[in-house]
C-alpha cells in the first residue's frame, strides 16, 4: 500500500510534505482491510504530521449516487446473510442520510425499503435471492462500475470535513465496524 502512495506521488510530482490532509474510508466494510488501511494512513499522518478527516463507507457510496432523484441504499457485505446499511435521499446533487448506520438481515430487506430505491451492492452475492415480488417493482440495482468506495468520492466528503476542521484526533481513530467481530474457522482443521 505504501509502495501504491509512493507511485501515486512520485507520478503527480509531489513530495508527502506536499498533503495538507489525509481523508481515509472508515467503514464499515472488511475488519482486515479497514485495519490495514488506517495503519497505513496513521503511519504517514504521524510520520508527516498531516491531519486526517475521516470519511464512512456508506456515506461515500451513497454521495457516488447523489444525483439519484429517489431513495439510495448502499449494502456492504457484513457476515453471512447481513449486510452494513443505510438510508439516503438525494437533496440538490448531495446524498443526504435518513437512517442510523445500521446491520440488517438481508430477509429484511422488504421491511426496510418501502419506496423506489437505488440499491448499490457492495459484495453480496446472493442478493437477488432476497429480492421479493414486492421488491422488484420499486428496486433498481446499481451497475457494478458504480458499486464500488471510490477514493474520489472519499476525497471530496474528506475536504469538506477539511474545511470544516473537522480532524480526527490520530490516537483515537478506529475502524467504524458497526458489527463486533466473530473469526471464522477455515475448512481445514
Amino acid at each position: 500500500m505504501i509502495d501504491a502512495i509512493d507511485h501515486v506521488l512520485i507520478d503527480a510530482s509531489l513530495k508527502l510534505s506536499d498533503i495538507a490532509v489525509i481523508a481515509v474510508g472508515t467503514g464499515p466494510g472488511s475488519f482486515t482491510g479497514l485495519r490495514i488501511g488506517l495503519a497505513a494512513v496513521k503511519g504517514l499522518a504521524f510520520g508527516a504530521n498531516i491531519p486526517v478527516v475521516s470519511v464512512s463507507s456508506l456515506d461515500a457510496l451513497a454521495f457516488q449516487a447523489g444525483l439519484y432523484p429517489h431513495q439510495i441504499c448502499p449494502l456492504v457485505k457484513a457476515q453471512g446473510d447481513e449486510a452494513y446499511t443505510a438510508l439516503y435521499h438525494a437533496e440538490q446533487g448531495e446524498a443526504i442520510r435518513k437512517t442510523d448506520y445500521q446491520v440488517i438481515a438481508l430477509d429484511q430487506l422488504e421491511r426496510f425499503i418501502t419506496q423506489k430505491t437505488l440499491i448499490i451492492n457492495v459484495g453480496m452475492k446472493n442478493l437477488s435471492g432476497f429480492i421479493t415480488e414486492k421488491l422488484e417493482h420499486f428496486i433498481e440495482i446499481a451497475p457494478p462500475a458504480n458499486c464500488l468506495a471510490s477514493g474520489y468520492f472519499i476525497a471530496l466528503l474528506g475536504y469538506d470535513k477539511f474545511l470544516n476542521n473537522e480532524f480526527e484526533d490520530i490516537d483515537k481513530l478506529e475502524p467504524f465496524y458497526l458489527k463486533d467481530f466473530k473469526a471464522k474457522r477455515s475448512g481445514g482443521i
